[in-house]
């Protein structure tokens, strides 16, 4: 966290270290200005930045916000990660400098009528934290509304709190089925469709919470890190009509399509991948076998709230045990697109102390 000498330095010369994406496949690490605060918002000393898919979208010009024009370079990308609070802005009450903090990265205007209705991901006002109109993780320091700012307890280290973001969005998909795996008088059998994070948390979360749940892949490694756990593993999709709900977490329209047509009458099927691509698809496969599709993205206060009170729960030993200093990212995004690892992670304050 901010240590005297430290702050005194960066109050002087007001500059820190951030990855800037210009465009696409256009990226530098650069010294730039420590963002200025205002009423409502504080400044945060980032720790810790997951690597995710969405960055490398960012960065390649793939990811459809910037195909639209709903998003602009230059852009800092990073939603996933943990900080300590470095400044506080005028009008912020319940959060003190020093805190160990994560950040929502749907961040709504909170006054539209989508938002005053808890439909956040229709503001069309909403800006996404290294995506959408506000810089993110990959830089020292990121300025944001407090209102998005989630205090952490110390049962949970600052490279767990990372993931954060990624639980908070299997959670809302979760909750956005519970009625499916809630109402059948025995617990449904559960299969998650690729073990990718989110994948690799959602099959962890099912079975915290009891649900018998088999973990599918291609990867024969993915697959081994469920060695010890009472999650089942498969790699042919044609088994997946045994199964009453099916989580989809690859993002492939390929792994998609064999899920609508393999999957047995009367299931429910949670999309949490992306991005699909547009395929042609004859949904009387879904209609005339009373199948559910459940589509979900991004999370909001109260999945990043369950997040942080489930992640101690959790054995998240292979999503820290690849950590890359700040000045590597492009290692780290490696290491992402290899799946050498689970997770990659950076590094970017110098420590916990």
């Amino acid at each position: 966290m901010v240590k005297s000498d430290k702050r005194d330095a960066m109050y002087f010369d007001r500059t820190c270290k951030g990855l800037v994406i210009h465009g696409p496949n256009r990226a530098s690490l650069e010294e730039i200005k420590i963002p200025a605060i205002k009423p409502g918002e504080v400044l945060i000393e980032v720790a810790y930045e997951g690597v995710c898919g969405t960055d490398l979208e960012v960065f390649s010009g793939e990811l459809g916000y910037y195909k639209s024009g709903l998003a602009h370079y230059p852009i800092i990308p990073g939603h996933e990660f943990s900080g300590w609070v470095a400044r506080i802005g005028p009008n912020v009450q319940n959060l003190h400098q020093g805190d160990p903090v994560v950040v929502e990265c749907i961040q709504s205007c909170g006054t539209c009528e989508d938002c005053l209705s808890s439909n956040w991901i229709a503001c069309k006002r909403r800006k996404e934290l290294g995506v959408i109109g506000r810089n993110g993780g990959y830089c020292e320091y990121v300025a944001v509304p407090a209102r998005f700012v989630h205090r952490i307890p110390p049962n949970l280290n600052m490279k767990e709190a990372a993931l954060c973001e990624p639980t908070a969005v299997v959670l809302k998909g979760l909750k956005r089925m519970e009625w499916a795996l809630e109402r059948a008088k025995t617990k449904p059998l559960c299969a998650v469709v690729g073990t990718g994070p989110i994948g690799h948390l959602c099959a962890r979360i099912l079975a915290l919470r009891g649900y018998e749940v088999t973990a599918f892949d291609r990867n024969p490694k993915r697959l081994s890190y469920f060695e010890g756990s009472p999650i089942g593993t498969a790699d042919e999709r044609d088994k997946l009509c045994q199964f009453d709900i099916i989580v989809e977490a690859t993002g492939d329209p390929d792994a998609l399509h064999e899920i609508l047509e393999h999957s047995k009458a009367g299931s429910t099927l949670l999309l949490l991948g992306l991005p699909y691509a547009r395929r042609e698809f004859n949904f009387e496969t879904i209609v005339a076998y009373d199948k559910t599709i459940v589509g979900s993205v991004g999370s909001a206060a109260e999945d990043f709230r369950d997040a942080i009170a489930i992640l101690p729960k959790l054995d998240l030993s292979l999503f820290t045990e690849r950590v890359f200093p700040f000045e590597e990212f492009e290692a780290a995004w490696e290491a992402f697109r290899s799946r050498s690892h689970l997770k990659a992670l950076l590094e970017i304050a110098s420590g916990e102390s």
